[in-house]
């Protein structure tokens, strides 16, 4: 019997998950997991993507109570300080968080996955790469090898992370951004689309161009 799933978000990061939650099942006959629906403060009562919005972010206890497991999806791309006080408002149990790897993504044997952690379509995690717990990397997004990801981080469609690099917790790689190899990006620090990053980024700022530049400090507020 496949275990349900609640999606802890919004369609911007959680529909992606529950697509490729889908496609496992329907194109690679996975029915390990089946999405029972979304947890989202915004929408209680509607649907996202077809799937019944259960409730709101603070009634994860009752419905863990009721046996089901959780995807974590909110990731606030700029209020990355206040993404991780809501994470820790939400307080789901380690042990209810679920990683969700598309059939179509690589994931070398000897990478590691941290709880909640999600891999989507054509995504790659090098050998040795380290991803912590519900960090999201989502389609085409490569992570080379030896590389370390915090938790609740977010690297965006087809960015580029090359090996050896330290990404810090709650940080975001825009969409179609490149990390040369050795660098290091600071908690809660984001870089911007389309960016090359040559140097090392520190913590809580925004920086973006090609090469990367500082561009002003992640919101605090």
């Amino acid at each position: 019997m496949a275990k349900k799933i609640i999606i802890i978000g919004g369609e911007g990061k959680g529909g992606p998950i529950a697509a490729t939650i889908e496609d496992n099942r329907h194109t690679f006959g996975d029915f390990t997991y089946e999405v029972a629906g979304f947890l989202n403060d915004l929408e209680i009562g509607n649907t996202i993507h077809n799937f019944p919005v259960l409730g709101g972010t603070g009634e994860v206890a009752r419905f863990a109570e009721q046996g089901y497991l959780f995807v974590y999806a909110i990731h606030m791309l700029g209020n990355n300080y206040k993404t991780e006080e809501l994470f820790r408002q939400v307080n789901v149990p380690q042990e209810l968080l679920v990683n969700i790897v598309s059939k179509r993504a690589f994931v070398a044997h000897n990478a590691q996955l941290g709880p909640g952690a999600c891999v989507l379509v054509n995504g790659y995690v090098g050998a040795g790469a380290q991803i912590g717990a519900c960090t999201l990397i989502t389609s085409h997004a490569f992570v080379g090898h030896d590389t370390v990801v915090g938790p609740l981080s977010h690297l965006a469609v087809c960015c580029v992370v090359g090996s050896r690099i330290e990404i810090g917790k709650v940080a975001d790689v825009g969409i179609n951004a490149t990390v040369l190899e050795k660098r290091k990006i600071g908690d809660y620090a984001v870089v911007g689309a389309a960016s090359l990053v040559t140097k090392d980024i520190p913590e809580g700022q925004i920086w973006a161009g090609s090469p990367a530049r500082y561009f002003r400090d992640v919101k605090k507020d």
